[in-house]
């Protein structure tokens, strides 16, 4: 893979990470709406941690950190996104 196709999918999850979606062709903002932007910043820096995790040695610091980071980003979003998806957002 090249170094150009590396950055592109970095870029692509760290958007995603942020809560922009990409719908028909085109990049979505979030939507903040019910939530607020500090909490939804939080949320994006915990998601893009924890996809840095992914995959870490079982038994390890690392993987007690990530686990860490998922209940809370699960708690989050079942509050923030209690049906699941939001027109435009988070699926």
């Amino acid at each position: 893979m090249s170094t150009i196709d590396c950055r592109r999918i970095a870029a692509v999850k760290v958007l995603e990470a942020l809560g922009y979606r990409f719908r028909d062709d085109t990049w979505l903002a979030p939507d903040t709406t019910g939530g607020s932007p500090e909490a939804d910043g939080m949320h994006a820096l915990l998601v893009h941690r924890a996809d840095q995790l992914e995959g870490c040695i079982e038994g390890s610091a690392e993987e007690q950190e990530y686990s860490s980071i998922v209940s809370a980003v699960v708690a989050y979003e079942q509050r923030r996104w209690p049906d699941g998806e939001t027109a435009g957002g988070k699926d």
